[in-house]
């Protein structure tokens, strides 16, 4: 399907109605996702077009006191659960599950917004490789979506291994074990973040020494000795720029 629903595995994407600008834990998100699904199922009719804005007021009421990372990022209450194990979330009033197709138009942002808008690693040339990736990774579709949604530090990957004059064919094959430690790290902050996915990337990453800073600040410690084992498995890394 696409980056947002992924064939395989029962998770999915859901960062962009700006579910991690809550400040939650990740049992937290999931436990919110749960009664926002349950509400929506009991209260909302297809065919009785005001139970729509009536269930998104009760729902925006109910969570207004939860606390925000940016006041100015919407948290869309119609992304909930889309299938019957609770394990995929998606848009509720979606045209797949209304069959209107401007059903859209009762959420902040409207149908036209909600459909044309495609994330920065959905539209990646390697979005199949990350999706196949993030799936292994994830175990449910709040990791995923933190994964899915990070596109600066997967392009800022994407560079490293540039860098290192190595395919990303190479990367996420042969280097794949080292990807999944990476990011598995990488999830341990990551509900410090908001991730939304329309994030902007104002460093091109065009020095190398730009990419250690970032990865420094995003990770630490941990940064510096990822890199140096992965090194040790990097034929003739000492004529590898940046090595």
């Amino acid at each position: 399907m696409s980056l947002c629903h992924p064939d395989l595995g029962n998770v999915s994407c859901g960062a962009c109605c700006g579910l991690f600008n809550l400040k939650l834990s990740p049992k937290e998100f999931k436990t919110l996702l749960s009664e926002r699904t349950s509400e929506f199922q009991s209260t909302v009719n297809f065919e009785v077009r005001h139970s729509f804005p009536i269930f998104r007021k009760d729902r925006e009421t109910k969570e207004a006191g939860i606390s925000k990372k940016d006041e100015m990022t919407y948290n869309c209450p119609f992304l909930g659960y889309v299938d019957s194990t609770k394990q995929r979330i998606g848009c509720m009033i979606h045209p797949i599950f209304t069959g209107d197709p401007k059903s859209q138009n009762f959420s902040f942002y409207g149908a036209s917004i909600c459909q044309a808008y495609d994330c920065k690693n959905k539209e990646s040339l390697l979005a199949d490789l990350w999706e196949s990736l993030f799936v292994e990774i994830a175990k449910d579709s709040v990791e995923f979506s933190f994964l899915a949604a990070d596109h600066i530090f997967a392009n800022a990957l994407e560079k490293l291994f540039s860098f290192w004059e190595i395919s990303m064919d190479r990367m996420f094959h042969e280097f794949r074990l080292e990807l999944m430690d990476l990011y598995r790290t990488r999830l341990l902050t990551a509900a410090e973040k908001n991730f939304t996915s329309f994030e902007i990337n104002y460093e091109s990453f065009s020095e190398f020494n730009a990419l250690e800073v970032y990865f420094a600040k995003e990770l630490g410690a941990y940064w510096k000795e990822w890199r140096e084992e992965l090194y040790k498995k990097i034929p003739d890394r000492g004529k590898v720029s940046g090595i």
